[in-house]
């Protein structure tokens, strides 16, 4: 018989990327701080991981808009931002990641107003902030809807928002995640299917079981209804997402299938309030 266990959602969160800052493996063995990290965790999100991401998140579409990020994460996405003009301010719940964060603008001599703090109480007044960026982050927060209406609270009317999420029926989740490793594998006769989610997060250095949700385009719809305008992308779609069955599939259908915007890993929502 599964142990059932009763999670603390924000302290697995904490310690989940406290002990693996998000996006960090793609540049082990480098002095946190310099310049060749924060260039090689670049190269990996931006080159190998997802060649797609400057595109469609937009990171050169804000020059002097006021703009928060909610889990900013190493600051990766967000220094595009602020390179492109944007004057930035960030939460996140990581100690880790604030100090690697706040490190790449003193290095690059780029200001930003980071701060540790809660994506379900923004620590901003009402109208704040022209965008409002958050990616791979709020499907890790027991409360979604509150994230998503701190969001929209500290928004100027007409603002935009862009927000990010693991959709549930992408190729990843069905084949490889839940065909593959939750069904074939057998694992939902060793473990919870709450711990085989948080598989899906990078996990080297401590045993956190981070809380993952994923969302259909109906579900993330719901989520962002107080918007007045809500237009939903989809992203991100690779072989290896198909699980066994990848190794069968041609590059180039996959390559068909993804300009389709159907299979991929992330909804990326862009919102005007």
């Amino acid at each position: 018989m599964l142990t059932t266990y009763a999670y603390d959602d924000k302290r697995e969160a904490i310690e989940q990327w406290t002990h693996d800052p998000c996006g960090f493996s793609g540049a082990q063995g480098l002095e946190i701080g310099s310049k060749a990290f924060y260039e090689r965790v670049d190269k990996n999100r931006y080159e190998e991981y997802a060649p797609w991401m400057k595109t469609t998140l937009e990171f050169a579409k804000f020059p002097g808009k006021k703009l928060l990020e909610v889990g900013f994460g190493m600051g990766t996405d967000l220094f595009q931002f602020a390179a492109s003009g944007s004057i930035v301010s960030g939460v996140d719940l990581s100690p880790e990641h604030l100090r690697i964060a706040s490190q790449r603008f003193v290095t690059y001599g780029l200001p930003a107003d980071l701060r540790l703090a809660d994506a379900e109480a923004l620590l901003f007044a009402d109208g704040t902030f022209d965008v409002v960026y958050t990616f791979g982050v709020i499907h890790h927060t027991p409360d979604t809807q509150r994230a998503v209406d701190e969001i929209h609270r500290v928004l100027k009317p007409g603002g935009r928002a862009i927000v990010g999420v693991y959709h549930r029926y992408s190729a990843f989740f069905l084949f490889s995640v839940l065909l593959e490793s939750y069904l074939l594998r057998l694992r939902f006769l060793r473990e919870s299917y709450r711990r085989t989610l948080s598989r899906i997060e990078h996990r080297q250095h401590s045993d956190a079981c981070p809380l993952v949700k994923v969302y259909s385009r109906r579900s993330l719809r719901h989520l962002l209804r107080a918007f007045r305008d809500v237009r939903i992308e989809c992203a991100h779609l690779d072989r290896p997402h198909f699980g066994i069955l990848g190794r069968c599939l041609p590059e180039a259908f996959v390559r068909r299938l993804e300009s389709r915007e159907t299979l991929g890993w992330y909804l990326i929502a862009k919102c005007t309030k």
